[in-house]
């Protein structure tokens, strides 16, 4: 995850792009090589934001 400040309006994670490490919206991502569990998580978070939730 990212740091707790850039996350304060929606959830960015951190990852790895050609040597640098970028927070990215997580709702921007699509997991292609990853566990069932990760993979469940990222499902989760999209239907949370699909619902219309956000932070207050």
């Amino acid at each position: 995850m990212a740091p707790e400040g850039e996350c304060e309006q929606e959830m960015f994670v951190e990852i790895e792009w050609d040597g640098d490490t970028l927070a990215v919206p997580l709702i921007q991502l699509e997991a292609t090589e990853v566990d069932a569990a990760m993979q469940q998580a990222i499902a989760d978070w999209h239907y949370w934001v699909n619902q219309g939730y956000e932070f207050g």
